[in-house]
């Protein structure tokens, strides 16, 4: 369609510069707005609350053992890291199977176009080197260096026997074989490993505890940094547990996938806090059960709404 400019120009659909809508529309952006700004004020609360913790122990699960952040006040923090070179030692050479499966496993079913040869045979190399310096290393100076050596040459070989040719992975069966066998040395280094890790880190600890008087130590916080398979009885949580009383191993500490940062593991336990002392003072237990539960749930992983989504699936006709 031509436009003669002397007509002006035609009037389009005014619908989207009329954005608010109608009056139900804007009543309900003003409530969302309304919720918005309780998010935005919750948010810095629970920053703020979480900044005022002491003391506060924040834990990672790093390659070489972890680290532990204490914070005493807001003047005073103490980090330690693991340094002891046998736990790391011990635990690259049990993860060599790990190595292994993680470049044959794709090709499970099919393996003749070998497209898995290139990078077995370069961590093959690895292996070797290690082999090659393995009696200056210092777990061969406790008593891993048999487990150590049989993991190598196993590994080595198995490794061997699949470049050349001489055995294949499909169905796993070999590589499972190979593992059998070196199973129990598997567990000598994993032994080995946690002794080494609970001495660092109780001496850590015992040293820690010491500066503070019983109630003071009582007061303590601790957020567990954690990935998704280690959430249950992971090592750091059953250590720092063992320096708290029972009664507060529960309530005062956290194990997280969420808190991969020291600030975001004190805005986690500010959240935390924040709710438990909020809860009691929004509902009150005596009237009625439903009320002392919210108090639970409010203050623990259990979902506010636990209770009442429990009702109303049940009541749900389309579920029946």
């Amino acid at each position: 369609m031509t436009i003669d400019p002397s007509s002006g120009y035609p009037l389009p659909n005014q619908n989207p510069a009329i954005w608010a809508g109608d009056s139900v529309a804007q009543a309900d952006e003003l409530i969302r707005d309304m919720d918005a700004k309780m998010r935005e004020n919750y948010a810095t609360n629970i920053v703020k609350i979480g900044e005022a913790i002491y003391p506060f122990l924040y834990t990672e699960a790093t390659y070489d053992g972890g680290r532990y952040t204490l914070l005493v006040d807001d003047r005073t923090s103490y980090v330690k890291q693991s340094a002891d070179p046998i736990y790391d030692q011990a635990k690259a050479l049990c993860h060599i199977p790990l190595g292994i499966f993680a470049i044959i496993s794709g090709y499970g079913k099919d393996a003749r176009y070998k497209q898995w040869l290139a990078p077995l045979t370069a961590y093959r190399a690895k292996v070797v080197s290690v082999a090659q310096a393995l009696e200056v290393l210092p777990i061969m100076n406790s008593n891993c260096g048999v487990a150590a050596r049989t993991i190598l040459v196993n590994s080595i070989g198995y490794m061997t026997s699949l470049i050349d040719g001489q055995d294949n992975f499909q169905s796993f069966t070999s590589f499972k074989a190979y593992s059998a066998k070196i199973n129990p040395f598997i567990a000598v280094l994993q032994t080995a490993a946690a002794e080494n890790q609970v001495a660092v880190f109780g001496k850590i600890l015992t040293g820690w505890k010491a500066m503070f008087k019983e109630a003071e130590w009582d007061k303590l916080y601790v957020v567990v940094s954690v990935i998704w398979p280690l959430t249950q009885e992971s090592a750091h949580e059953q250590l720092v547990k063992s320096f708290m009383k029972p009664a507060l191993r529960d309530t005062n500490m956290i194990v997280s996938e969420a808190a991969t940062t020291l600030e975001m593991a004190r805005t986690l336990m500010g959240r935390i806090l924040g709710d438990r002392i909020l809860a009691p003072l929004v509902f009150d237990k005596t009237q009625g059960r439903e009320f002392a539960e919210d108090i639970y749930s409010l203050s623990t992983q259990r979902d506010l709404m636990s209770q009442v989504i429990k009702t109303a699936l049940g009541a749900c006709p389309v579920l029946r």
